[in-house]
């Protein structure tokens, strides 16, 4: 609960993001509309929607953030209004239909948060026809970025303090998204719109953005920056711009270059994002303006092998591990005729051996039954 404190607290104060989706939502919510907030977390823009005259709000979410969310509706007075739901939003029902859709996924790079797919899926699903979106599109910038910050990061393997036998992983954290903080003198070239997308609209699984950089002045690039704008609704907009006054405070992504790239004043340099949904690998290239050489690079190749793994398409037969064998042990003793402590006992008695220890077989089965039973 710890690391969900912290961050949610992130996340309620800051005041410009808060209050750009306090004026949308009093642009785009009326009096008595019921509304979903698709991941809500702590469900602050549920609670907003109500204030702003919202009959009734439905906040979504996986974590136990969710249970922060009922608890704070319910001191404050909306526990009737605010309706909670523990579930995946793409598994999650909503007993009827609403007049507005709301949500906060918007990532660094506007999509790399699965806000895309997430709103196309709830728009089918949950939104009445004719029914409101906050937000309803981002646009999506791209720029070259010089950063003696930046490079440190994609360099950090390769120091003194750090054991030889472990400097291979600079590989990874070239191959890696960061999150980080710009500021201006970090942006090296005019900044490129590289994509508009309009949420709530079926995309294709893979998202591609192109940009041509135009360089002002000898020196080098470090990388890639890029960030977002986004339109709330009712013409109010957020954005996380390093070039911006009013930025939201939220990181942008820096896609780094093994080494510096030398440029030279009028030179133009193309590079590309590619992103999926369904994976979450992002993949991005530069070509060098001075040899066409095209530099490619992808979060796949940071990835450990176990996560590279669960990615590969399941061409072979497939068969429980032990884990998988465990968990089907657990579920086959529930039969709505006993208990949670009568499963618990009967597992220990019939498989004393589930796991290394009856204290950790009990433990599995207590967190099965937590996840998989009402």
């Amino acid at each position: 609960m710890s690391d969900t404190l912290s961050e949610h607290r992130g996340y309620l104060v800051d005041k410009r993001r808060i209050a750009r989706y306090g004026d949308a939502i009093d642009r785009v919510v009326s009096a008595g509309d019921t509304v979903v907030d698709l991941g809500c977390g702590f469900g602050i823009l549920g609670l907003i929607c109500l204030k702003a005259g919202a009959a009734k709000a439905f906040g979504i979410d996986a974590t136990d953030a969710i249970d922060i969310a009922r608890e704070t509706a319910q001191r404050a007075g909306f526990g009737e209004q605010y309706h909670c739901i523990h579930d995946q939003t793409y598994r999650a029902q909503l007993p009827e239909k609403v007049d507005v859709l709301i949500c906060d996924h918007v990532g660094y790079f506007g999509v790399d948060y699965s806000i895309v797919h997430l709103m196309a899926d709830a728009r089918r699903r949950f939104l009445k026809p004719g029914g409101r979106m906050i937000p309803e599109r981002l646009g999506l910038y791209l720029a070259g970025v010089r950063s003696d910050s930046c490079r440190q990061m994609l360099d950090s393997w390769e120091t003194a303090d750090v054991p030889g036998e472990y400097a291979w992983l600079r590989s990874y954290a070239v191959n890696t998204k960061h999150a980080v903080d710009l500021v201006p003198t970090d942006i090296a070239t005019d900044p490129v719109i590289s994509g508009h997308i309009v949420l709530g609209e079926d995309a294709p699984e893979t998202l591609a953005f192109k940009a041509t950089l135009q360089i002002a002045e000898d020196g080098v690039l470090d990388g890639i920056g890029g960030w977002f704008n986004c339109d709330l609704g009712g013409g109010v907009s957020m954005t996380n711009s390093p070039l911006a006054r009013d930025a939201i405070c939220r990181h942008q992504i820096f896609l780094g270059f093994d080494q510096p790239l030398p440029v030279h004043a009028g030179d133009a340099v193309d590079v590309s994002v590619r992103l999926s949904h369904r994976n979450g690998i992002i993949a991005w290239s530069v070509r060098d303006p001075a040899t066409g050489r095209l530099q490619r690079y992808s979060n796949w190749a940071a990835m450990p092998m176990s996560a590279g793994e669960r990615l590969k398409p399941h061409v072979a037969p497939r068969q429980l591990n032990d884990r998988g064998r465990a968990l089907a042990i657990v579920l086959s003793y529930i039969d709505q005729s006993q208990t949670g402590l009568e499963i618990e006992q009967a597992v220990l008695r019939d498989h004393p051996t589930l796991f290394p220890s009856a204290d950790e077989t009990a433990r599995f089965v207590k967190d099965v039954l937590a996840d998989y039973t009402a």
